[in-house]
């Protein structure tokens, strides 16, 4: 049996998208980042319940992640979110992928490679509203709109920008991401005074769509990037968000039991001493399959539906808990890592970490990987599994 199982509920995927939808202007565009194979979940999986489920466009990071879409026949628009090296251009193009540019001479690039497929490449305007991590800056932004629109190859199809601390709540980053999104509004002004507001216009991410719904979804913005609050996991809570649930559980088993004597030390660096007669868990994860080692600061998991503390160092392959509270624990018995009833953010944020810190690489460390559908349609069987074209929605 695998000691790691990764469990991704498809209908609470459906669920969540509706929940989204239901807090948006009607129209509006959902763009689903894919990314890092769907943050741990399953890029196929989630990709195509995503387009069954009416999600807009994807987003990945990659070539290789939009042929991995392509491949299982998904046919929604696929934005690559990060500019791409020289020589994927060809196979971006071959894809019909969507590509980010942020300069004319990354625009000139796709132009030539694209004229000399015969082919239209199809690109977005990515701006730096004060990410600093690529993107023309807004000043920059008309000039580059200018030049991109007399490459006969190019087909602009949209202009974006990313805000970077959408998920705080002090006044001094509410006051820098507000300022974000004016500086964007601006430049969609300017674009549209121009002539060259393309079809597609978004600055919005998870926890701007929460915590900014209006500035962020007025026109002539059409579109948002939700991917966090897809899976589950609203970076700001507001009483909407209680209906968003988590996609993933990442479940373990007991593989042994320890008996320790008051004073006795466990673990690597006798990091743990026992205070009285205690009993450790030992779970078969540990950093080696992607379990922080930040969680040996208050990280827990569910034992027979109670908590049990990690304790003591975190190793590569294996992790200790306390069970000394948990009458009847056995070899064999499973343990839920993060779920619905252990939130990935709920125990990111007990150890200091973002929640895609420990949800990310957790669930790409499972040994296994299933699906199930919280919703059964009437046309379909009552089993829990489902195969990755079934359709939750």
């Amino acid at each position: 049996m695998p000691h790691s199982v990764a469990r991704i509920d498809l209908g609470a995927l459906g669920s969540n998208i509706d929940q989204v939808r239901d807090v948006l202007p009607r129209g509006f565009g959902i763009l689903f980042p894919v990314k890092a194979d769907a943050y741990g979940h399953g890029l196929e999986a989630i990709a195509q319940t995503a387009a069954d489920c009416g999600v807009d466009a994807l987003g990945v990071a990659t070539v290789d992640e939009g042929a991995r879409i392509r491949r299982v026949g998904v046919k929604l628009p696929v934005h690559l979110l990060s500019p791409i090296l020289p020589g994927d251009a060809r196979a971006a193009i071959e894809l019909g992928l969507t590509l980010q540019v942020s300069d004319l001479e990354s625009a000139l690039h796709l132009g030539r490679a694209a004229r000399e497929m015969r082919a239209i490449a199809h690109v977005q305007v990515n701006v730096d509203t004060g990410m600093r991590r690529f993107g023309a800056l807004p000043e920059e932004a008309l000039d580059l709109m200018r030049n991109a629109t007399r490459i006969s190859s190019l087909a602009i199809d949209g202009v974006s920008s990313h805000l970077s601390v959408a998920d705080s709540e002090t006044q001094d980053d509410q006051a820098f991401s507000l300022s974000q999104i004016a500086r964007f509004r601006a430049l969609l002004s300017t674009l549209d005074h121009a002539g060259l507001l393309p079809r597609l216009r978004h600055i919005a991410n998870s926890a701007a769509v929460i915590q900014y719904t209006d500035e962020v979804t007025a026109p002539p913005l059409n579109m948002a990037r939700v991917a966090t609050l897809l899976l589950g996991y609203p970076e700001v809570r507001r009483p909407w968000t209680e209906r968003v649930h988590p996609v993933a559980t990442l479940s373990t088993r007991v593989i042994a039991l320890k008996n320790l004597a008051k004073g006795d030390s466990a673990g690597y660096g006798r990091a743990y001493r026992a205070q009285r007669q205690e009993r450790l868990a030992i779970l078969p994860i540990g950093y080696g399959s992607g379990y922080s080692s930040q969680l040996e600061h208050g990280g827990t998991v569910l034992v027979r539906g109670r908590r049990a503390p990690v304790v003591g160092k975190i190793c590569l392959e294996h992790t200790l808990v306390n069970v000394t509270r948990i009458p009847g624990v056995s070899v064999g018995d499973e343990v839920e890592v993060f779920g619905p009833r252990l939130p990935a953010d709920a125990a990111a944020c007990a150890a200091g970490l973002e929640v895609c810190q420990l949800l990310v690489p957790a669930l790409r460390g499972a040994q296994a990987r299933t699906y199930i559908r919280s919703r059964v349609t009437p046309e379909k069987s009552a089993s829990p599994l489902v195969s990755l074209s079934a359709t939750p929605c």
